[in-house]
């Protein structure tokens, strides 16, 4: 089964599948900021390009380094929770609540990935390609449909053709775990590192 490691090798966690659900590239500023705590911490540095973004099923085997592990959020009221480590800081899990604990998000920019199926990380379509310049996304390697929110609606928007990749999107996150998928869902990590402990990172910029 496919596994993902921090950047220094001591947290290791397995994923039950050799092939993440689903990929995007992301270029919402909340990816970015979540990357650019850790990078002030002394984690790996944020790379000027669209991140891929794979969405895992949500169960995990702890391999290496559970005692590593520590949570963060961005601000108190965001819906996405992380999961690094403390070793070197490197972003390893994410959830939204959105995903009814049906998978997690993991991003290979700094972590490595180990035991993938060939070929299984290929974004499909550009998330909130919105919040990137014109000029910034024709630079992109990758030439994708973009799909956003409209702000003033809240609707979910994009280019012509984004209908059918986000539904489809939709049923990858929202399909249900394997009932014979070994090992601990976000959440069961969470409540083991306790909620409290859980740093928010806006309350940090204040003090």
């Amino acid at each position: 089964m496919a596994s993902i490691k921090c950047n220094c090798g001591k947290v290791e966690l397995k994923f039950p599948t050799y092939a993440p659900r689903v990929s995007t590239e992301c270029c919402c500023n909340n990816c970015k900021e979540r990357l650019e705590y850790l990078a002030r911490l002394g984690g790996p540095s944020v790379p000027d390009a669209p991140f891929v973004a794979s969405k895992w099923p949500n169960c995990v085997e702890i391999i290496s380094g559970g005692n590593l592990l520590f949570a963060y959020k961005l601000n108190p009221t965001t819906q996405f929770c992380n999961m690094a480590s403390s070793c070197c800081h490197t972003f390893l899990l994410g959830r939204h609540s959105e995903y009814d604990g049906n998978c997690v998000t993991a991003q290979g920019e700094a972590a490595t990935y180990s035991n993938l199926a060939e070929g299984s990380i290929k974004p499909y379509a550009r998330f909130f390609s919105n919040q990137w310049s014109p000029e910034r996304i024709q630079k992109c390697e990758r030439k994708l449909i973009g799909i956003w929110v409209d702000e003033s609606t809240g609707e979910i928007v994009g280019e012509e053709g984004y209908k059918d990749l986000f539904e489809a999107h939709i049923e990858s996150i929202s399909r249900l775990l394997p009932s014979d998928a070994v090992g601990v869902k976000f959440d069961d990590i969470l409540e083991k590192l306790g909620r409290d402990n859980i740093i928010i990172v806006s309350d940090e910029k204040k003090s």
